[in-house]
């Protein structure tokens, strides 16, 4: 193949940013894609989204371009293998962003099946971003067939720089990979100007049958990662009035559906479903809570704080330990830790309450970005 292109970042260029994500669904790593884009359009860069499918939960602000290739086409599934495929997709990748956008100041390429695909590619100056800890996300693997999967996660991970949303998954990256790549540690940014004027517009409580500031709740994806069971659980033995309202989407969700009415509990708990701005409830619960059994970043906890809501989480691995001071958090996994420290939390909600000890705003993270980009560029 030909020499890799070079671009370094200068100040007297126009500058363009390329984010590619498989889709905008409205999970957290997709929201924080949206959210850096428009920290990248606040600083006056061109920004361009690019992604696999056309699936759009989460709201974008104009003026940030979104493009849509599609992998599912015909000529990617007659390839025999995913490897051979990804080096085609890169290919056409490469073709397309270079056509449509030019040669790019910075690609960021987020989550595994994008930064297996960008492993092929020859542009400049990528960064794979990773949302989670590699270790946990390929934990069954690793242990199943610990040389192969180690050998992927190098040639994946090793042809770029990389940036992690919490220092523990950084920390993790290494000791799963090793030190075969620059890396940084680069929170997920939060809009907190506009994550508060969301929070005024109208929901009705109603629906749910609540009441503002009469209930607990939990925002996440129904699978495994996020151990709805141990909130089921946990909140049962608590025996409070105070509903608990489950906001997300997920294949798990009949499953806590069925341990709900097991436990008795199907009248104090919520099943909200996914809600594009979910925003009016947070603000209005008496509690956040989060039971995960390992996380990237939580990027929930940093909404909760910024809507000055008390937040408890599970000290899991790797990012509320980062956000959250000891006393918000408990074992994973430990039910009756977690019982005790729900009922902590409604009566004593002022204990719990916690600001971000960072700046999350979206053009400081941005500036994250291309200060980390114009260091590689340097080596």
């Amino acid at each position: 193949m030909g020499k890799r292109m070079t671009s370094i970042v200068n100040q007297s260029e126009n500058f363009n940013v390329v984010l590619i994500v498989k889709s905008l669904e409205g999970r957290g790593a997709e929201r924080s894609v949206s959210t850096l884009a428009s920290g990248f359009l606040q600083l006056g860069w061109h920004v361009h989204i690019v992604m696999l499918d056309n699936t759009i939960e989460i709201p974008i602000d104009e003026g940030i371009n979104l493009h849509v290739l599609n992998y599912s086409s015909l000529k990617y599934k007659l390839k025999l293998n995913r490897s051979t495929k990804y080096k085609a997709f890169a290919k056409d990748i490469d073709r397309y962003i270079l056509t449509n956008v030019g040669v790019p100041s910075l690609v960021l390429a987020n989550l595994y099946k994008i930064n297996w695909i960008m492993s092929y590619s020859r542009l400049p100056n990528i960064v794979n971003i990773l949302h989670t800890a590699l270790s946990k996300q390929f934990e069954k693997k690793i242990h199943s067939s610990p040389r192969k999967t180690l050998e992927h996660l190098k040639e994946v991970y090793g042809k770029h720089p990389c940036s992690s949303v919490s220092e523990g998954a950084r920390l993790d990256l290494i000791d799963t990979i090793g030190d075969i790549t620059p890396t940084v540690t680069i929170f997920n940014p939060c809009d907190s100007e506009k994550i508060i004027s969301e929070s005024y517009e109208f929901f009705d409580f109603k629906k749910l049958s609540i009441e503002p500031k009469q209930f607990i709740i939990h925002v996440g994806s129904f699978d495994i990662v996020k151990n709805h069971e141990l909130l089921i659980r946990a909140f049962a033995k608590t025996d409070m009035k105070l509903p608990l309202v489950l906001v997300g989407k997920g294949k798990l969700e009949e499953k806590i559906k069925k341990l709900v009415n097991e436990l008795g509990i199907e009248d104090k708990v919520k099943f909200a479903g996914f809600i594009k701005n979910p925003y009016p409830l947070i603000a209005n619960a008496s509690l956040m809570v989060l039971t995960s059994n390992f996380e990237g970043f939580g990027y929930v906890i940093a909404e909760g704080q910024i809507l000055k809501v008390p937040v408890i989480s599970t000290d899991c691995p790797y990012g509320p330990r980062e956000l959250l001071p000891k006393t918000n958090l408990t074992p994973i996994n430990d039910i009756d830790a977690m019982t005790c420290k729900l009922i902590e939390a409604i009566q004593e909600p002022q204990k719990f309450n916690t600001q971000s000890p960072y700046n999350l705003e979206p053009v400081n993270i941005a500036n994250r970005y291309i200060e980390f980009i114009k260091h590689i560029n340097k080596i």
